[in-house]
């Protein structure tokens, strides 16, 4: 199991295990975490999930793990690679494809500079108000018929109740809703 003896802070969030850590690995495998998210995960194996994916093939410069991160099936879940030809992979189901989790994009018109004196709070705020990782939960309390039907609509079922625009379906794989489901 990999401790905190084992990583190295870059800054507030920011952590790596060195290159040195294993011998196969081919990158340094960074995440992001806050106090919480590194407690919750020195219980599970995404630290162990995020090395291994540094000994891919191909990998350039980092491993990296987001602030969602938690034990997944291969790569730990909010665990991102690039890889590189002429031997690198292409891994479509990395961290699983099993139950249409999604990593979402906030596009704004702002220059950096004008959101830099913001990152901070922005962060804070949105660490508090958008639920990550295993089983955490959200605000919005719903009863098991519902749930099935959210499970059937997506995002449209969210855009039906005000929780969601139009232009978060565009921006939002499949709209935000694959065909098929079957709760």
């Amino acid at each position: 199991m990999i401790s905190s003896h084992d990583f190295k802070q870059i800054n507030k969030y920011l952590y790596e295990i060195p290159r040195s850590f294993r011998a196969d690995m081919r990158v340094p495998a960074r995440f992001y975490a806050d106090a919480e998210l590194q407690k919750a995960i020195q219980g599970d194996r995404s630290l162990e999930q995020l090395v291994n994916t540094a000994t891919l093939p191909g990998i350039v410069k980092y491993a990296l793990a987001m602030p969602d991160m938690h034990q997944g099936y291969g790569f730990p879940i909010g665990g991102v690679v690039a890889t590189q030809l002429p031997d690198g992979i292409i891994s479509p189901g990395g961290v699983g494809y099993d139950i249409n989790c999604g990593v979402r994009l906030l596009a704004t018109q702002l220059e950096k500079e004008e959101a830099a004196p913001y990152l901070e709070d922005l962060a804070s705020a949105l660490y508090a108000n958008c639920p990550s990782g295993l089983g955490k939960g959200g605000h919005i309390k719903l009863k098991a018929g519902e749930l099935d039907l959210l499970v059937v609509k997506g995002a449209k079922w969210a855009l039906k109740r005000g929780y969601a625009t139009e232009s978060d379906l565009e921006r939002t794989e499949e709209g935000g809703c694959l065909e098929g489901a079957d709760p």
